[in-house]
């Protein structure tokens, strides 16, 4: 059986430095994040992490394809009403954060965003936790990757942040498909 090429592990604190540099080549090409962080390694790890997951080559274990964050302690009025409105409390409530797949390993048919998805919801269902994410209303192929996954727009909204031009831009909510057993 051929080994496959790459695999998802847990981040380790060695992982964040490699994938702060992929994080640079996303934003180039992609403009993720909007706005380039002071301290990328820090932005990596926003406060309430509570899990962290890395895409990485099989033949290279440190080189980072992909990264996504699990964060508790969701403080956000709009998305307590949505938990609330799935008879979840805020304390319920997780976020998917800091979720990106490099430029080099996209259209290989890897799957690593919905892998990536994958191992936040197994957490969350692990965790007694809902999910949420939020993305930029321009995010075409992240809003598809969502949208063919199940996940159901709840809300939309303009960003509580500007971008280096000045504009506020529109976000979509979303919360995680149900599980079926």
């Amino acid at each position: 059986m051929p080994q496959e090429p790459v695999v998802l592990r847990p981040r380790t604190e060695a992982d964040v430095t490699t994938a702060a540099v992929q994080l640079r080549t996303v934003h180039e090409q992609d403009g993720y994040p909007s706005l380039w962080p002071d301290d990328p390694q820090k932005w990596l790890s926003p406060p309430g992490t509570a899990a962290a997951w890395v895409a990485v080559e099989t033949a290279d274990r440190d080189r980072v394809l992909g990264h996504l964050c699990v964060v508790t302690g969701v403080d956000d009025p709009a998305a307590t009403a949505l938990a609330r409105s799935t008879g979840r409390t805020e304390t319920e409530l997780a976020g998917v954060s800091r979720l990106f797949v490099t430029p080099a390993a996209r259209g290989r048919g890897l799957r690593l965003g919905e892998r990536l998805l994958g191992e936040a919801r197994a957490w969350a269902r692990d965790h007694h936790r809902l999910l949420m994410l939020d993305v930029v209303e321009d995010g075409g192929s992240a809003v598809a990757l969502y949208e063919r996954l199940g996940w159901q727009q709840a809300d939309r909204r303009v960003a509580d942040w500007a971008t280096p031009d000045g504009r506020y831009l529109p976000m979509r909510i979303y919360l995680a498909p149900p599980d079926h057993d």
